[in-house]
């Protein structure tokens, strides 16, 4: 239990919360480990949630396949980052998306019961652990909305401006975490497509492309694409 207990107590799930209760938590919830390969499914669309995913190592997809064989990828999951939370609180019950390892993955597993189920003493990390949730849940509507407002847009160009900045860092540089097929997917595009309007953009001195990070060159002019 140590080991985990230092992989998980500087996430936000567990932030502000002691490494003994902690310790506590994870007995008291009866959360376990499970390890998966790259490409298998954490859970799938139509399944019936009962668990909060919290991503150890590696990283996943979440995203929604359709009988076309097209894939709409919402979002990467980054080690310390928790998954499957839309469906904690409310009446859904299936999963309307799937969570895809893209590498080999290890994931916490945490049953919902523990964030329904008070002890009588009322612990105060447990009321610190609903109160992260909740502040995770906010955050990632907020990636999913980000996402409705790209491709909401009515060009690829315009789509790839809005991303490229919401992910820059302070000098306008993008560390790609994603492949291209992925990020043609995040875009809901065909990779062709995203690939020569990439090329284009950086011909017309926009961007510079490569392999595994992008280089706003005038943000100004990406700016103004979206404007």
């Amino acid at each position: 239990m140590d080991y985990i207990v230092q992989e998980i107590e500087n996430t936000k799930l567990f932030q502000e919360i002691s490494d003994e209760e902690l310790k506590r938590i994870l007995k008291c919830s009866k959360s376990t480990v499970r390890n998966y390969t790259a490409g298998s499914y954490i859970f799938e669309q139509g399944g019936i949630p009962s668990k909060l995913f919290l991503l150890l190592d590696g990283q996943v997809q979440v995203c929604k396949d359709f009988t076309s064989g097209k894939r709409d990828v919402l979002y990467l999951v980054e080690p310390g980052n928790v998954f499957g939370e839309i469906f904690l609180f409310g009446d859904r019950r299936h999963y309307w998306y799937d969570a895809v390892a893209v590498s080999d993955v290890t994931v916490l597993l945490m049953p919902w019961d523990f964030f329904y189920h008070f002890c009588s003493n009322a612990c105060d990390h447990h009321k610190q652990l609903t109160q992260n949730m909740l502040e995770i849940l906010s955050e990632n509507n907020f990636k999913i909305t980000r996402k409705l407002h790209i491709v909401s847009t009515s060009s690829l160009r315009e789509r790839i401006a809005i991303w490229l900045i919401d992910s820059m860092d302070e000098k306008g540089v993008v560390d790609l975490k994603m492949n291209r097929e992925q990020l043609a997917d995040f875009l809901g595009v065909a990779r062709p497509s995203l690939s020569r309007e990439l090329m284009r953009m950086q011909a017309d001195g926009l961007i510079e492309v490569s392999k595994k990070r992008i280089l706003i060159r005038d943000k100004k002019a990406v700016e103004l694409l979206y404007d």
